[in-house]
């Protein structure tokens, strides 16, 4: 288990590959179980919106690079930990369904009115805050770590391929009105309209 968690000073040794075996480990059962339910239910909607390929690889940015938050607690209370589970991973696909459905309706257990996904976005960072001042500062890291993440990759992105579109253009000027599977990309996936279901696969 601790060869394969993340470290912050392991990190730091050289083992490189604790940002993606520690997305692999769980804390038990109910820990597992919590992870994966959440993915189910947000999941889905978001690699519909992404693809499948691209999906995955989100999925494991904001896995990987979220739990690099958890240097923050490290250097400010010089706190030794150890995190496992696939958190970060799942607040990112969370923070990709707020922003590609904010206004999506459902029944939170056991809140007795339906909320919106930007709503459970703000109960989520509350439950975090809160976690944090009880002193749960390591998966909180993490789990804000994802978030913004997640955030940054669905904003950044379209500005990405919006410059590989660009420098597409300035490398095959006979062929600009030709069609261009990433110029095709731009203008599909950001409309996150259920109609038109645009794919980064290509």
């Amino acid at each position: 288990m601790t060869w394969l968690g993340f470290q912050p000073r392991a990190i730091l040794n050289g083992a490189l590959w604790k940002p993606v075996s520690y997305m692999f480990l769980h804390g038990g059962l109910m820990h597992l179980f919590l992870n994966m339910l959440w993915l189910f239910f947000f999941g889905p909607e978001v690699e519909r919106t992404l693809g499948s390929r691209q999906f995955v690889r989100f999925y494991f940015v904001c896995g990987m690079f979220g739990v690099l938050f958890t240097f923050v607690p490290m250097l400010i209370w010089r706190e030794s930990v150890s995190v496992f589970g696939a958190s970060g991973a799942v607040m990112g696909v969370m923070i990709a369904y707020a922003t590609i459905n904010p206004d999506r309706e459902f029944f939170l257990f056991p809140l007795p009115i339906p909320i919106n996904a930007r709503i459970l976005v703000m109960i989520v960072i509350a439950m975090n805050i809160f976690t944090a001042l009880q002193g749960g500062s390591t998966s909180v890291a993490t789990h804000f770590g994802g978030m913004i993440v997640g955030f940054a990759y669905m904003k950044l992105m379209p500005e990405f391929r919006k410059w590989q579109r660009m420098k597409w253009r300035r490398a095959h000027p006979k062929g600009s009105l030709e069609r261009d599977p990433v110029a095709e990309a731009v203008d599909n996936i950001f409309k996150f309209d259920a109609r038109k279901r645009g794919h980064w696969d290509k």
